[in-house]
């Protein structure tokens, strides 16, 4: 196979491991070995990985996929999900606030996979979409420097931090309130389809991101529009936290959120992140009690 693609299926009501490839997924016919259990396989990056590419013909069951097939978060159990604010200049100077960014984090409840639906609250009036590329941590870091940071990234998907702003600057927009109750709202972390595992750090250095909302552009991103690219990312958040392996990083939003043009998803919009070199993640939105 060219590259990796490593995703997360539900089959029987377990969450299974799984390689996608060529419009297929391959999971494996044997699933006693506790060394793919989805948890397991994550929290012991780097070496899980090196005993998948090892034992890669065990991913033998071959399952159509399409952008349609409805599938888990790739990561549902890291130890953290950081968020940056305000990483690209222009949505920092569209939200008319400080051109600095600021990290946050998102509980790992939110997270849900693509072609599930983004479900939004009857008491939130204003929610938002912010399509990002998300990097996934494969060792223990602390205090990285360049090099180390770069080491760390072990590969990426597609995210969607959805933001609830009357909950991060309240219902007259003159609030500074904590960002993570408005980010860490049950299904409010959509990711995937899956996480595309990298050889090297040069292969991030033109990945991009494109949003659309029911079908039209609304944001476009890539790393020469941020403050800090994603190795720079780690290096920022390490000084703040100790970072382990299957921890994911929201990296930040283009301009073009909602928010910035007075509109807020509704019930049945359509969002899209694409990132480069991965299908699509999608997911609809569905509000209560409407």
């Amino acid at each position: 196979m060219d590259s990796i693609k490593i995703g997360n299926v539900l089959i029987q009501g377990n969450q299974e491991l799984a390689i996608f490839h060529d419009g297929y997924f391959y999971r494996a016919e044997k699933n006693d070995n506790s060394k793919l259990y989805i948890r397991n396989f994550f929290t012991n990056l780097p070496q899980s990985l090196e005993y998948l590419i090892r034992n890669i013909d065990q991913f033998n069951i071959k399952t159509e996929y399409t952008i349609n097939s409805v599938l888990q978060p790739p990561n549902p159990y890291p130890s953290k999900i950081v968020g940056i604010g305000k990483n690209y200049v222009a949505h920092a100077k569209e939200m008319k606030g400080s051109l600095k960014p600021a990290f946050f984090l998102k509980a790992p409840s939110a997270l849900i996979g693509s072609n599930s639906n983004i479900v939004i609250p009857d008491f939130i009036k204003k929610p938002d979409y912010e399509g990002e590329v998300v990097i996934l941590i494969g060792k223990k870091v602390k205090n990285a420097n360049i090099n180390e940071a770069k080491e760390s990234i072990i590969g990426y998907s597609s995210g969607n931090d959805v933001t609830a702003r009357d909950l991060q600057y309240g219902e007259n927009n003159n609030e500074c309130l904590p960002w993570s109750q408005a980010k860490s709202l049950d299904t409010f972390s959509p990711i995937g389809p899956y996480i595309k595992i990298i050889q090297d750090y040069s292969e991030m250095e033109n990945i991009c991101v494109t949003t659309k909302l029911n079908g039209e552009t609304v944001q476009h991103g890539c790393p020469s529009d941020m403050y800090y690219d994603y190795a720079n990312i780690v290096v920022e958040v390490s000084k703040l936290m100790t970072l382990y392996p299957g921890d994911l990083i929201f990296t930040g939003t283009p301009p073009g959120v909602g928010h910035a043009k007075g509109y807020y998803i509704r019930n049945g919009d359509y969002i899209e992140i694409s990132v480069t070199g991965l299908d699509p993640l999608r997911n609809k939105v569905l509000r209560q009690n409407i």
